[in-house]
């Protein structure tokens, strides 16, 4: 099971509610995976489909979520795990621009083997 870091009071103000406590956020973790795997399935039956706005809106929200999840690491706190979440948030986010630009059916489905991997980790 992966070692669950600290995450930055800015995710909760980002997230609307500055009261929220971080048991809260941790468990929100597994949700925003959720839900960027269901933006990647969605970019990938769009991408099939040679639909490029779809793809597009899709891969963007993706983007956002994944930003999200770098934002609420804390540096100063999350110990050796926040440093190497935040480069793997940052590669997926540059892959993620990667496939918006080349229709990369292969590297979507590896970025979402990824992510279902960081999901299962998370959860336990």
């Amino acid at each position: 099971m992966m070692a669950e870091p600290q995450l930055h009071s800015t995710a909760s103000s980002r997230a609307g509610s500055p009261s929220r406590s971080i048991a809260a956020l941790d468990s929100a973790i597994p949700v925003q995976y959720e839900l960027l795997l269901r933006k990647l399935a969605l970019a990938e039956r769009e991408l099939e489909a040679g639909a490029l706005e779809g793809r597009s809106g899709h891969l963007e929200e993706a983007s956002g979520i994944v930003f999200d999840l770098l934002y609420s690491l804390d540096f100063k706190s999350g110990g050796e795990l926040v440093p190497r979440l935040a480069a793997l948030y940052g590669y997926i986010g540059n892959e993620l621009l990667n496939v918006g630009r080349t229709g990369d059916r292969a590297q979507l489905a590896h970025l979402r083997d990824m992510i279902a991997t960081l999901r299962q980790s998370w959860s336990g």
